[in-house]
């Protein structure tokens, strides 16, 4: 079963976190882990449903909106996406049709009929400097009063925990190294692989991929409306300020504003990272990744 525990650095700062099996989550994900694991493995599956898989801070509620609007044909900023990893199973067979979910978990842990070749996959990945530093920015966004149970830690002290892998979800590059085995052994045709920097380079071929690969058949016209509401400033400017009715980001942010888009650059984490963390950064980073089929650009 899982365990609540307090991940430390030397200094005392500290990640509060479920831990089971030898991986981290975060302390919403439902219950003892185990057994919500178990029932999103024998969860039911549609064929029109799409799951889509980020690391933590890759883009996933700008990818959610644009499946959002090719799936639903409506140009609506909905939010959140319902999670996998903070739903239960019961409320997430409820929904109506087409169900868009999300999950910070790997391909492994989806329902077994996703695996088996069921549903629609939408992966993204990004560079992991920037996702760093817009995990701990991210972090400072919450008030303090909530979050004092869940996080506390300064951006020296995530860069350890970060580069050691004692973080929500584990390491990036474990995360990396098992989507690396799922492009080498799934046999299905139901996963569709995009890189963040990429889709800032051109969302409009991004926007027709997924539309092809969804099947949604839209027009030109209203592909070009979905890329331009689902431009980075747009995003910035507008989602802010749209909730789910379940969603507790309002509550408990500084500003009262969805926190999830900031600056969406590539190359920001110029501005953070020291000379030393950069050069240590690259040093794992090439040894880690020298077997990879990933690629990432860290400059625009």
């Amino acid at each position: 079963m899982a365990e609540v525990v307090d991940v430390r650095d030397d200094k005392g700062n500290f990640i509060k976190m479920k831990k089971y099996d030898g991986r981290y989550y975060v302390t919403n994900f439902i219950g003892n882990v185990k057994d919500h694991l178990a029932a999103i493995d024998a969860m039911s599956v549609r064929d029109d449903d799409t799951f889509i898989l980020t690391y933590p801070k890759s883009g996933t509620h700008w990818v959610y909106t644009i499946v959002s609007m090719l799936r639903t044909k409506e140009i609506i900023y909905r939010g959140s996406p319902m999670f996998l990893d903070y739903s239960d199973v019961e409320t997430l067979d409820k929904l109506p049709s087409p169900r868009v979910f999300a999950t910070h978990m790997t391909f492994d842990f989806l329902p077994k009929q996703v695996k088996e070749g069921k549903g629609k996959v939408v992966a993204i990945f990004r560079n992991p400097k920037d996702v760093f530093t817009s995990l701990q920015i991210f972090s400072m966004k919450w008030d303090t009063a909530y979050m004092e149970t869940i996080i506390k830690i300064t951006w020296e002290s995530l860069y350890e925990l970060f580069m050691d892998g004692r973080i929500f979800y584990g390491s990036w590059f474990d995360y990396m190294q098992s989507w690396d085995k799922v492009r080498r052994e799934h046999k299905g045709n139901n996963i569709q692989y995009l890189i963040y920097e990429d889709m800032k380079q051109d969302l409009m071929l991004h926007v027709r991929k997924l539309d092809s690969f969804l099947g949604t058949s839209s027009d030109t016209e209203f592909l070009e409306t979905v890329t331009d509401k689902c431009t980075f400033r747009n995003m910035a400017e507008k989602a802010t300020k749209n909730f789910t009715p379940s969603e507790q980001w309002k509550k408990h942010t500084n500003n009262k504003t969805l926190p999830i888009y900031r600056k969406g650059e590539i190359g920001d984490w110029k501005n953070y990272f020291t000379v030393a963390q950069n050069e240590h950064f690259d040093k794992v980073y090439m040894e880690r990744m020298k077997n990879s089929t990933f690629t990432f650009r860290f400059e625009g």
